[in-house]
């Protein structure tokens, strides 16, 4: 992990894009993605990802892990730190919690029958998966790896990129070029490759709409479904 990353972050920044890159200095950095990798997380909740394995496809399981990477660029690339009167978390805490969240951010977007099965699966997936994702973290980890607190922290509050779905274009134009180095997103696409990830969301959003026509995502604008089925590879997105 490159050393120039700060030591600790603000623990509470802006909910929403313009308030955070008025108060962040972001410039994208080129980091290798041998130097993001970090194998003692993934080691240390391991049975997170095997979670993760045994409910998702490939696909699904890929997307995660580069949410997870992207996050730690976007850390490195200029993320809020120190700024006065704001309590800070350490380096080491927050990647905690983004890896966590970021590998189980997707845990009910399945047909796995544990999914199907579970007595949340009449709400949205998302709650679903905050729930499964909350029952999973409390019966794996001791209390000396995670608190409770930590827990609840981690599913309910922490916050998922979706970068990885929409591209380049998921904001405003630059935007994204400002926070993630194409070069690094480029490796991190090469080690957890794509695939159809975006015709896969498109189809089950479909499914899950029709189940569920309330749901989270019923507020997205379809402009949004077409832009992920579009995207091909990242690091070219626009």
């Amino acid at each position: 992990m490159s050393a120039s990353i700060p030591e600790t972050f603000d623990a509470f920044v802006p909910s929403t894009i313009p308030d955070l890159l008025s108060r962040a200095n972001f410039k994208a950095r080129y980091i290798p993605f041998s130097s993001l990798r970090s194998l003692d997380l993934e080691n240390q909740f391991k049975p997170s990802y095997d979670l993760m394995r045994k409910v998702d496809t490939d696909a699904v399981l890929n997307h995660c892990l580069r949410s997870y990477y992207f996050s730690l660029l976007i850390l490195h690339s200029g993320f809020p730190s120190n700024t006065p009167g704001v309590r800070q978390i350490t380096r080491e805490e927050l990647f905690k919690r983004v890896f966590l969240t970021s590998v189980l951010h997707d845990v009910a977007f399945s047909h796995h029958e544990s999914v199907l099965n579970h007595p949340a699966h009449g709400m949205s997936f998302e709650l679903q998966g905050g729930i499964m994702a909350y029952e999973h973290l409390l019966e794996k980890y001791p209390s000396s790896s995670l608190s409770s607190s930590d827990v609840g922290d981690r599913i309910f509050s922490s916050l998922s990129l979706h970068f990885d779905l929409a591209g380049y274009g998921a904001w405003t134009p630059d935007v994204l070029d400002n926070v993630l180095h194409r070069d690094s997103v480029r490796e991190i696409e090469a080690a957890f490759p794509r695939g159809n990830v975006g015709g896969e969301f498109v189809h089950n959003i479909a499914e899950m709409l029709e189940e569920k026509p309330n749901c989270l995502l019923s507020h997205a604008p379809s402009s949004f479904f077409e832009q992920v089925r579009a995207v091909k590879t990242l690091a070219d997105s626009h």
